[in-house]
């Protein structure tokens, strides 16, 4: 039976009829451009993996936490809730089995590119999600929500093509779930937050449990690449994540080449607010830039170096072969004017709230 804060019987039945020992929770953030300012605008996807049979426990955990059936992790920051976040993140980490995060960047403003940033972040990050084969690999995805329909077609239609074209198994299975009806949808909304406030603003607090664990892989949504989320403050602190979930698993989760955590700069709680505790700045997101870049000329010097052997570049340049990949599944899941013109932030939720490009969580503090 499940916890009686799961109140979808889509999911329930999702849940009984997928396979695999874990389930993965997504959900998006990102940093809307901003006109006149030197922001990095960047899209990203998280992802958080739960074990079945833990979730109805996680799940019951998450609504004490939070001492209701309703979380947004953007509304209880501006509250001032930061204890609760700071809980919430803690719990989420320990009762994880791993967090994965696909990140664009850069990104446009336009509707259409936002589109394009969540379908290759979706496709990228399914991959990286399901690329195991064994009894153990993970099999079961459930996104958050969006409000408008053609929207959720998009996401379908982009996992379907992944299916289609073999990059993924055929018995991966997507759906979207509400977070008002599913609190494990809360985890992936703290997740995606956490990581986003560290890349926007240098501000580690919240997502410095799950990096003190070594539990979170950064990948690149255009190829796949891991990236490295340094701390500039901390740039010298290393925390290791085991190389697999299990012998099944072929998760890219980490290893002793990758530095993804930092020192712990979690102050107090009574000081963990928008302005003490962290010195504000953009050398995160400048360094995840600069490593994209550097991932881009590297496929372009491979594509060169086929051009002039004359070779197919696509064969030689895994790396391009990835971009022209998703590009045809962008286009296939863009197909129709209409769908063209919506935008793929516009999430549902217990309340209607409108479109969630909200950059007022990360404004400079008041002084």
């Amino acid at each position: 039976m499940s916890s009686p804060s799961l109140r979808s019987p889509s999911l329930t039945r999702f849940y009984a009829t997928t396979p695999g020992p874990s389930v993965a929770f997504l959900d998006e953030s990102m940093r809307a451009p901003v006109r006149g300012s030197r922001e990095q605008p960047f899209y990203q996807l998280a992802s958080v993996i739960f074990p079945r049979e833990a979730m109805d426990q996680v799940r019951e955990g998450l609504v004490d936490i939070a001492g209701e059936r309703y979380w947004h992790t953007t509304e209880a920051f501006k509250s001032k809730q930061y204890d609760s976040i700071l809980e919430m993140s803690d719990y989420i980490t320990q009762e994880s089995d791993w967090n994965i995060v696909a990140v664009q960047m850069p990104m446009g403003g336009s509707d259409q590119s936002m589109a394009q940033a969540r379908s290759r972040c979706l496709a990228q990050l399914t991959r990286e999600l399901t690329r195991g084969s064994g009894e153990n690999a993970l099999r079961a995805i459930v996104a958050d929500n969006n409000r408008e329909p053609e929207l959720n077609n998009r996401d379908l239609k982009v996992v379907d093509s992944l299916r289609s074209r073999g990059e993924i198994a055929r018995d991966v299975a997507f759906t979207h779930g509400r977070m008002g009806q599913e609190p494990l949808l809360w985890a992936a909304d703290v997740m995606s937050w956490s990581v986003r406030r560290n890349i926007a603003l240098d501000d580690p607090r919240f997502i410095q449990p799950t990096l003190d664990e070594g539990k979170l892989t950064l990948i690149n949504a255009i190829d796949g690449q891991q990236l490295n989320m340094k701390h500039p403050q901390a740039a010298a602190a290393k925390t290791w994540g085991p190389s697999t979930l299990g012998p099944d698993s072929q998760l890219r989760l980490g290893n002793r080449e990758s530095d993804v955590a930092s020192a712990s700069m979690i102050p107090s709680r009574g000081d963990a607010n928008n302005s003490r505790g962290f010195t504000q700045g953009s050398q995160v997101s400048s360094d995840l830039l600069r490593q994209i870049r550097a991932l881009g000329e590297e496929a372009r010097r491979g594509t060169r170096a086929a051009v002039s052997r004359g070779t197919d570049t696509r064969e030689q340049s895994p790396a391009m072969a990835e971009v022209s990949k998703d590009l045809r599944a962008i286009r296939g899941a863009m197909s129709g004017r209409d769908e063209e013109a919506a935008s793929p932030v516009k999430h549902e939720s217990p309340h209607e709230r409108g479109p969630r490009v909200d950059n007022t969580d990360i404004a400079p503090p008041s002084v």
